[in-house]
C-alpha cells in the first residue's frame, strides 16, 4: 500500500472516532483506537527515511493524541453521567423513605 492510501485510511479513522464518538461502545472505541495505532505503525514503517518523515510522524502523534484524549474525555463523560444517575435515584429513594 503506498503512502497517500495509508494516509487516507488514517486520516478517515481518525474522523470517524471524532465525529461518531459519542455513538460507538467502549469496546468499539477501543477497538478503532488499536486500528488508529495499527495504521500509524504501518504509516511510519513506509515514510522511514524519507523527507518528510519527521513532518509525517509529528502530525501523525497530534492526530493520535487528540483521538485519544477525545476518547478519555468521552469515557469521563460517560462515568460522570452514570454517577450523576446513580445518585439521583438515590436522592428519589431517600426521599420516599
Amino acid at each position: 500500500m503506498s503512502y497517500e492510501s495509508l494516509r487516507a485510511s488514517f486520516d478517515n479513522l481518525a474522523y470517524e472516532i471524532v465525529v461518531q464518538g459519542f455513538a460507538l461502545s467502549p469496546t468499539e472505541r477501543s477497538s478503532k483506537m488499536q486500528e488508529l495505532c495499527l495504521l500509524a505503525a504501518t504509516v511510519m514503517l513506509e515514510v522511514e527515511g524519507s523527507e518528510d518523515e519527521v513532518k509525517i510522524l509529528c502530525s501523525l502523534d497530534g492526530i493520535m493524541h487528540r483521538a485519544h484524549s477525545l476518547i478519555s474525555a468521552l469515557e469521563q463523560c460517560e462515568d460522570l453521567r452514570a454517577k450523576t444517575a446513580r445518585n439521583y435515584i438515590g436522592s428519589l429513594y431517600a426521599s420516599v423513605k
